[in-house]
């Protein structure tokens, strides 16, 4: 086995000082993680008002007349009229929207920093395009940084009713955690943004399902100690090298894979809502895009092993590429048969694979607070100071409450906006106990 990088010896060894270890500490690290998510839910918000108000990309100015209208292939320019699009386009959108510079523009996938942030809600961790496809990755992941649990629900808002199923299952389950090292924070979450913008407006069909992340060729073998049965990888060897593509992880409870459609187009594809026109199965993760069309991935693969690997940064660390395949919309290779991590050569003329090499230096920089200095500077840097302005917490919950209802405009004041506002913002008990009153 190869020595591992420093910052990839025994995660919990390194970081047991940062682990809340009274009642008051998890109190304060509960109350803290909950005052950055709604700051950052809230900056989500503030951020969506001003995209709708953001001015022409070519000559800066507001649209004199109605909503500025957005380039119909990459969704990431906006024009006040015709001549100020063809003058960028000539200029330098040309260039721009055919090599993918900038993602669509979504308050769901924001690259960049907003508000008063230091660091961006989905810093693009990898990116890449080939023949008019492409995609954006960043991290999926918990605001302390762990790893998740199969344990977990891929969706927050549904964890106390998933660890409660998980619970009351007896010796049965029992034998599932084990089997499956259920309770081990192993699952590195991933959201994935693609978009078609093929200049043939050929539509194609995306398929999430067969999404891979492939190892480093040094860390092959530290991946491959936290797999379990029934794991979704695939090992290979190339250029006398052994190397492991992991697949979507599989949740044994649910009997599917671990992923979900989040949004389509900028619209969020909600639970309990008829799916948009574009899923063509929503379990699988296949998705119809038409040119200009962009879609979200929640993916979940298993890189950690609970120990050694078991931090954001530290699955990243032991990639190499994010790979997913799509396919004309009226090829008819099987999904099995489409080109591959290990096998990229596979699929017909109709089918391409997507291979977006991670940026391990810019994973290093986001994270560098929390790798030199512990979680209490990255959540500082990240998302502000819980006590900024000698605010207490308990007082400055109250004031980020307040803001939230405020942010509501003729809604303020509805204890439904407030109840889910919070559900949203990953407060879910406190949401349960408001909506109970």
């Amino acid at each position: 086995t190869p020595d591992l990088p420093p910052d990839m010896q025994s995660s919990r060894r390194r970081y047991r000082h940062i682990q809340p270890t009274s009642p008051e500490e998890m109190l304060r690290a509960s109350t803290d993680a909950g005052m950055a998510n709604m700051r950052r839910v809230m900056n989500q918000k503030t951020e969506e008002e001003r995209m709708a108000k953001a001015p022409c990309t070519f000559c800066g100015k507001n649209g004199s007349s109605g909503a500025l209208k957005s380039c119909s292939r990459c969704k990431a320019a906006r024009y006040c009229d015709q001549t100020c699009q063809l003058a960028d386009f000539k200029a330098r959108h040309k260039r721009e929207c055919a090599n993918f510079v900038h993602p669509p523009n979504t308050s769901a996938f924001l690259t960049k920093p907003v508000a008063n942030e230091r660091y961006p809600q989905h810093p693009a961790f990898a990116h890449w395009h080939e023949d008019g496809v492409g995609c954006w990755v960043t991290i999926a992941g918990r605001l302390e940084c762990d790893l998740h649990a199969l344990t977990d629900s891929m969706d927050s808002k549904q964890n106390r009713d998933r660890r409660e199923r998980v619970s009351d299952g007896g010796a049965a389950n029992r034998q599932i955690i084990r089997t499956h090292k259920a309770a081990a924070h192993s699952l590195l979450g991933l959201r994935v943004l693609v978009q078609n913008r093929r200049k043939d407006k050929t539509p194609i069909l995306v398929f999430g399902s067969r999404a891979q992340v492939l190892s480093q060729p040094s860390l092959t073998s530290a991946v491959l100690r936290g797999t379990a049965e029934g794991d979704n990888l695939v090992k290979f060897t190339r250029d006398k090298v052994p190397r492991v593509a992991l697949g979507v992880a599989n949740d044994p409870w649910d009997k599917s894979l671990r992923l979900e459609i989040s949004h389509i187009n900028g619209s969020e594809a909600k639970p309990n809502a008829p799916l948009p026109a574009n899923v063509k199965d929503a379990t699988e993760g296949t998705i119809l895009l038409n040119t200009g069309d962009f879609a979200i991935l929640q993916l979940q693969f298993r890189v950690g092993d609970g120990d050694t690997i078991s931090k954001d940064w530290e699955a990243l660390g032991a990639l190499e590429a994010f790979f997913l395949p799509w396919a004309s919309s009226d090829d008819t290779t099987a999904p099995a048969s489409l080109p591959t991590a290990q096998a990229p050569a596979s699929g017909g003329d109709g089918t391409g694979l997507l291979r977006a090499p991670f940026d391990q230096r810019g994973v290093r920089a986001h994270y560098a607070d929390f790798i030199e200095h512990g979680e209490e500077a990255y959540m500082r840097s990240h998302f502000g100071d819980a006590q900024t302005g000698g605010m207490s917490r308990a007082e400055g919950m109250v004031a980020a409450m307040g803001e939230m209802l405020l942010g509501q405009g003729a809604q303020a004041g509805n204890a439904d906006v407030l109840v889910q506002r919070l559900r949203d913002a990953g407060m879910g008990e406190i949401a349960d106990k408001l909506a109970s009153r």
